[in-house]
């Protein structure tokens, strides 16, 4: 099963908390109500190569690429989401390690970095900087978010760690293309099992307190 389902966590996640696309739902959590950002993102994106990319985060940008460099992957370019024009995206490829790796810089969300490995069997590994989150991911894949790693012991502790089985293959000249499809697949299947549960009129005891 070639599939790349969810891979681009870090975009999708940017994206649930992006105010300018935000639409509210409403849960029920613990007999309450609340609300949480969903759903109005745009179903494709379509990268955009950068001539003369520019980074807000030069630094950490530079020293994320040589830790990257160093760790065998190889850059497939910098680019411009069309969509979100403000996001500016590195994608590179270890094509020995089966594995993605994305640099993000955002003026809002700052920056951060992920890798992905794909397997045959639809599920990924995927390894992050950002916070921890709830995110949604194959059955039975592997989600890592570790904010206080370095990227290159982030890279490592990925390689240690990840599932041992058939790995779907990347390349640099395909990196741009398997992104924009794994994004597509990924709001897809999120749009599928998001439902907007009917609102209870019910109350506690305790609401019913405080009201009065």
């Amino acid at each position: 099963m070639d599939s790349i389902w969810m891979w681009p966590l870090g975009l999708v996640a940017f994206l649930l908390s992006w105010p300018v696309v935000r639409s509210l739902t409403v849960r029920l959590t613990r007999g309450r109500f609340r609300t949480q950002a969903l759903g109005s993102q745009p179903d494709r994106i379509f990268l955009v190569r950068s001539t003369q990319p520019q980074w807000r985060q030069e630094q950490l940008r530079d020293y994320a690429a040589r830790q990257l460099s160093t760790s065998g992957f190889v850059n497939a370019g910098t680019f411009q989401v069309r969509e979100m024009p403000e996001l500016t995206l590195g994608l590179y490829a270890n094509v020995q390690e089966n594995a993605y790796a994305m640099l993000y810089d955002h003026p809002r969300s700052g920056f951060w970095a992920e890798f992905v490995t794909r397997y045959e069997d639809g599920t990924i590994a995927h390894f992050t900087t950002l916070e921890p989150m709830d995110v949604e991911v194959p059955q039975g894949s592997m989600h890592v978010a570790a904010p206080h790693l370095t990227l290159g012991d982030l890279w490592k502790t990925m390689l240690a760690d990840r599932p041992s089985k058939p790995m779907v293959p990347c390349s640099p000249f395909t990196a741009a293309s398997d992104f924009e499809k794994g994004y597509a697949e990924s709001m897809a299947r999120h749009k599928t099992q998001t439902t907007i549960p009917a609102i209870e009129t019910t109350v506690d005891e305790e609401d019913m307190r405080q009201a009065a």
